[in-house]
């Protein structure tokens, strides 16, 4: 029975919900931003940031949990009967807010700082995640979601990392500073599979009715 499974069975033609895909990309690209600073983010506070210690970076980390607990609870009450444009546009504006705190991130020189931009990538999390999530879980494909699953679990852990090494090599040679801006440009890329797709969706006006249409 298993030789007949795993060696007679043709194999199944892999296709993926292009909302799924996009959602993945996406992923992928902001995981791998997020994961080339969070392994040496600590280093950062303790070594570079005045009045910055190891109890900062655990306590600024808490923090930014705490911010987008409460704000994915708000957000995902405001998407629950909300369109599928909306979704998109919440996505896009909640990456562009994560973005942003990493840009802080290359010109902080306070503790002060490392706590505000922490509650900046928290919010961002928090406005951006129920409306990623919703995309991706109702845009499955029906008897493949172990397979997109872990295509998804796949791609992302993979661009993890590639990014954490990267992320400590250009710590290393070039500074943390660098590294943030790294980081903020490569995960405003995230926003391009959305605008994409959603510019699609929307049609030939694009992006113009994709933020001012009536939903």
């Amino acid at each position: 029975m298993l030789k007949d499974f795993f060696i007679r069975r043709p194999p199944a033609p892999f296709h993926i919900n292009p909302v799924v895909k996009a959602f993945i990309i996406s992923e992928t690209i902001i995981w791998s931003s997020w994961n080339a600073i969070i392994p040496i983010f600590a280093i950062f506070i303790a070594d570079k940031v005045p009045g910055g210690s190891i109890e900062v970076a655990a306590s600024s980390f808490a923090v930014r949990l705490i911010a987008q607990v409460i704000l994915e609870l708000i957000i995902g009450r405001y998407l629950a009967c909300s369109s599928e444009r909306k979704k998109f546009i919440v996505s896009i504006i909640g990456i562009v807010f994560i973005s942003f705190g990493y840009l802080g991130f290359a010109f902080t020189h306070s503790v002060f700082q490392i706590y505000l931009f922490n509650i900046v990538i928290g919010l961002g999390a928090g406005i951006a995640n129920p409306a990623k999530n919703c995309l991706f879980s109702t845009h499955l494909d029906k008897n493949r979601e172990t397979t997109e699953w872990s295509f998804y679990d796949a791609t992302v852990l993979a661009g993890i990392a590639i990014s954490a090494t990267v992320g400590g090599f250009v710590a290393t040679n070039y500074g943390f500073s660098l590294l943030f801006l790294i980081a903020c440009v490569f995960n405003l890329f995230g926003i391009i599979p959305y605008v994409l797709l959603a510019r699609k969706s929307v049609g030939d006006n694009g992006l113009k009715d994709l933020f001012f249409k009536k939903a």
